[in-house]
């Protein structure tokens, strides 16, 4: 069975699809996507979705409170104040794939940094602040789960020294902010800005995404309706639900669900690749060669979603197809080792040794990290031996 990637915006592990396009429709305006109202059964009697995500209990509100208004820290500035107090009340803070909503995440100090996005939110909520939310490119974590290639990325918040409550009259009406970022790595820089109603999406796809690892279809689906409510076309919630129709073998409301993606959304890496992967396993080729020349055009920042792509084409023993998205990533952030080391392994398959050989020279130049260091120069030793044809 083919992998159907699922590239998501605040993903399972970490923290979040990076190629939102901002709704050129207003979201009452749209048509409803072309979801198969026969795919599930309307039982919703053993369904329980957590939708209460910004809210902290009464006890979690007034601890806060009470060491927010304390006289050491009236000393400080509101938006200070919700940083020194996320210092001292989540140092013992643990990394937890799942996304919890703000009551939880606190109760149980761990999350990924979506939870963490949602606790600072809650806080910020309570103390009349304003926050805003960032994208960022960190290295992704990556996890095959059944039909799915999970990948995270990683969001941070903004906490602003303001709040705005009427149009700005300056460049930086909030003055000040603070940004917050529970998982700090080297090298991260910042991608765009997210907004609101996305970032309310995210938790809603991200939980959509635990009940498809789980093979709860069903929850998936409602998870994914309810933020659909928040925005009609927005890629990763109809990726989503093409690929819920795709296993459940609905391929007609599939491709009619990325052709809507596609539509009102904008051109979508994940869309775009999984629409082309539809038409190829339909033997539909011409079309698929269309969608091809689209994927190939298209711009994407975050060069680790062109290296996961190569991936994707290298597993499908496309090697020239892969080569070309290592390239382009490599195009974009020339810094990393994970594109020259997938051009090393694409040219090897090829038997083209010699190219092998320079790419995993590169990619053992680029690495910063002993251990793949040594795996790369392991790799450069083997590339003396022909491969077996493949």
């Amino acid at each position: 069975m083919r992998l159907l990637s699922l590239l998501i915006f605040v993903l399972l592990f970490g923290c979040v699809n990076t190629s939102i396009v901002p709704l050129t429709f207003d979201n009452y305006s749209l048509p409803d996507p072309p979801i198969d109202k026969h795919l599930f059964s309307e039982d919703t009697n053993q369904l329980s979705l957590d939708l209460d995500v910004y809210t902290l209990s009464k006890e979690q509100r007034q601890r806060f409170l009470k060491i927010f208004n304390s006289e050491d820290y009236r000393k400080h500035s509101p938006y200070k104040r919700i940083q020194y107090y996320l210092l001292e009340e989540f140092k013992d803070f643990q990394f937890n794939p799942a996304t919890l909503t703000a009551t939880h995440a606190v109760s149980a100090k761990q999350g990924n940094c979506l939870s963490m996005a949602i606790v600072t939110k809650a806080l910020a909520d309570i103390a009349n602040l304003d926050v805003s939310f960032e994208l960022v490119a960190t290295p992704p974590r990556y996890q095959k789960s059944g039909d799915f290639i999970l990948i995270s990325q990683h969001v941070r918040t903004l906490v602003f020294e303001h709040k705005q409550n009427s149009p700005p009259k300056s460049l930086f009406p909030r003055g000040s902010f603070i940004k917050i970022d529970y998982f700090p790595t080297s090298g991260t820089r910042r991608l765009r800005n997210v907004p609101v109603l996305e970032f309310h999406s995210m938790y809603f796809r991200n939980k959509a995404i635990e009940a498809l690892t789980n093979d709860n279809d069903y929850l998936a689906f409602q998870y994914l309706k309810h933020s659909l409510t928040l925005n009609k076309a927005e890629p990763g919630t109809i990726n989503m639900l093409a690929l819920i129709h795709e296993r459940a073998k609905r391929t007609h409301y599939a491709e009619q669900l990325y052709e809507y993606g596609l539509k009102y959304g904008g051109d979508n890496l994940e869309l775009l690749s999984n629409y082309h992967q539809l038409l190829e396993n339909a033997n539909r080729t011409d079309e698929a060669k269309i969608i091809a020349k689209r994927l190939r055009k298209f711009k994407d920042p975050n060069p680790y979603k062109w290296i996961n792509l190569g991936n994707k084409e290298f597993e499908e023993k496309d090697y020239s197809s892969a080569i070309y998205y290592y390239k382009k990533a490599n195009k974009m952030a020339d810094y990393l080792h994970e594109g020259y080391a997938g051009i090393a392994r694409s040219y090897y398959s090829q038997g083209h040794l010699r190219s092998a050989k320079w790419a995993i020279k590169k990619a053992i130049e680029k690495s910063k990290n002993l251990r793949t260091r040594r795996n790369y120069e392991a790799e450069y030793l083997s590339y003396s031996i022909v491969p077996k044809s493949k």
